[in-house]
């Protein structure tokens, strides 16, 4: 059985240092990961065939995958953002453009709530944001569980790609149970690919 509150004491501390080890990168070198990791994200053959793919706007120390986001769109791709519904709940509104973005909770943006709502069942790819990773596909969020509560609802054949910058991938991160882990981890040097879904 496992030590919850050992597990979460973990969290906390793993959360703590990936956020000040994240938050110390260079600027100018965070504009150039974010071009090198969207570059990377494009090229994944898994993106390919994507109808909806569900994207965040990234906060201003996260790796930022707007550039791939955009291509995404132009090559035909219909682009989803998250949108906080209730403590811990994520809507999900389709955007034709990132104007249409409004300010949300924690300094986030993201669709109005009269923006479309997405078919979950239909979203073919999730890229996820997170605060730490491991290669084994383990992701350590905010403390929401805002993803964790929204994966089970998506069809069981999403793909979740996570991305980061290299100095958020650690040698592991404590997980639970319910803890959604990511396929595919895309950092602005390489692509681990954990494990993919049966329709990828």
């Amino acid at each position: 059985m496992e030590d919850l509150e050992a597990i979460r004491a973990a969290k906390r501390a793993t959360r703590a240092a990936a956020r000040e080890a994240r938050d110390a990168v260079d600027p100018t070198e965070r504009r150039l990961a974010a071009q090198a990791l969207s570059h990377t994200l494009l090229a994944l053959p898994e993106l390919d065939s994507a109808r909806i793919v569900l994207a965040f706007a990234a906060l201003p120390t996260e790796i930022d995958p707007a550039h791939a986001v955009w291509r995404l769109r132009a090559r035909g791709a219909a682009i989803a953002y998250p949108r906080i519904e209730s403590p811990g709940i994520l809507a999900i509104h389709l955007v034709g453009h990132e104007l249409e973005l409004v300010a949300g909770p924690f300094g986030l943006a993201q669709p109005s709530e009269h923006a479309p709502h997405a078919p979950r069942d239909a979203v073919d790819a999730v890229i996820m944001p997170g605060v730490a990773f491991d290669e084994r596909g383990h992701r350590l969020g905010y403390g929401g569980g805002y993803y964790d509560r929204l994966i089970p609802t998506l069809h069981p054949d999403c793909l979740r790609i996570g991305i980061a910058f290299d100095e958020q991938i650690l040698p592991e991160v404590p997980a639970e149970t319910h803890d959604a882990p990511v396929h595919i981890l895309v950092t602005p040097t390489r692509v681990i690919r954990i494990g993919v879904v049966a329709g990828n």
